[in-house]
């Protein structure tokens, strides 16, 4: 009896094991700080990003002392039309206890305005068996060099006007309804600071006093949203209103920057692999708006009358502003 008993234990104890790899699973995973949870549109700004997770044991069992011993880690490419090149990288199973800023390691870098999906599983001190994977991870990445897709892109400008205090700027384009939408990025900066408009309204409400203050002559911070869900077949509006902020010369006492200005670029790419693309050139209009003077320190100048509630929907006319065509403007970044 005494033998079957231990034996018994014994028994019990082999199975526990085997399986005990399946009682882990790997939470706060995060891409180059971002918590991947916490973020509906990830945009990791880095051709080679870093990923780090912890591990937590899924049972109430006394379990110390879990240490991972390797990690595996898997990133694909979405495919979003049928010329896209699929890309996959499989690290392989890695003997290594980081899990904080684990290096994308891939012969080639991410490209720039792609979708990819990652996901991660681990070994541990405790079995031989990995951990569950995690749910495949979406993120995106944005255009990594304003400068060389400006270069390649002769119809995109920066826009603005030396002629009026040109603050609010519109744009309508037509969606064809042949093929559904598949992903529509849009991408902007407007500096000194901006408010983006979609069909009349404001695309991110959580996001005050873009870009960030930079020397706009080294960097000019570029900004991306995701508007598939937001586009619809038919005619649609973009609105961009403008303002100073430390662009302006008030705040730091040079004249080289010159008035506000907008760089817009919208890549709609359709399930049936047809592209189109709405940029800022001269095709824009452009007037003073409500706002008459901003400045950080000294306020707004605000005339009510001049306020158009309809002016970033499609279909609007105003007979009573004088909307013009924007000019071309230099950019602000010094290629030198």
């Amino acid at each position: 009896m005494l033998c079957l008993r231990y034996c018994s234990i014994l028994l019990v104890f082999v199975l526990w094991s085997t399986v005990d790899g399946r009682r882990l699973s790997l939470f706060d995973v995060r891409i180059d700080h971002y918590k991947v949870e916490t973020i509906q549109d990830l945009v990791i700004n880095t051709p080679r990003p870093r990923f780090s997770w912890k591990i937590r044991v899924l049972d109430n069992v006394s379990q110390r002392n879990v240490q991972q011993t390797a990690y595996q880690m898997q990133i694909q490419s979405i495919k979003i039309t049928q010329r896209d090149n699929q890309f996959a990288w499989d690290s392989e199973r890695v003997v290594s206890s980081q899990s904080i800023h684990v290096p994308y390691t891939g012969q080639n870098d991410l490209l720039s305005s792609t979708f990819y999906r990652f996901r991660v599983r681990v070994w541990t001190t405790n079995s031989e068996e990995p951990s569950e994977w995690t749910d495949w991870i979406q993120f995106r990445t944005p255009i990594f060099n304003l400068h060389e897709y400006l270069t390649a892109n002769n119809a995109l400008l920066w826009i603005g006007s030396t002629k009026i205090n040109m603050n609010e700027l519109r744009k309508e384009f037509m969606v064809p309804n042949a093929s559904p939408i598949k992903s529509a990025i849009a991408y902007i900066s407007g500096i000194g600071y901006y408010e983006f408009y979609l069909n009349g309204n404001k695309v991110d409400t959580s996001r005050k006093l873009d870009p960030g203050w930079t020397s706009y002559e080294k960097r000019t911070l570029l900004a991306s949203f995701d508007l598939t869900a937001n586009i619809t077949a038919g005619m649609n509006a973009v609105g961009v209103k403008l303002g100073n902020g430390w662009y302006s010369p008030e705040q730091h006492g040079k004249s080289g920057y010159g008035p506000p200005r907008l760089i817009f670029i919208l890549s709609m790419i359709f399930e049936d692999g047809n592209e189109i693309q709405v940029l800022s050139d001269q095709t824009w209009t452009g007037r003073e708006g409500s706002i008459k003077h901003d400045s950080i320190y000294n306020g707004e100048l605000y005339d009510s009358r001049n306020d158009r509630p309809n002016w970033a929907r499609a279909g609007f006319n105003d007979s009573l502003s004088a909307w013009i065509m924007p000019e071309s403007m230099p950019s602000p970044l010094n290629s030198s």
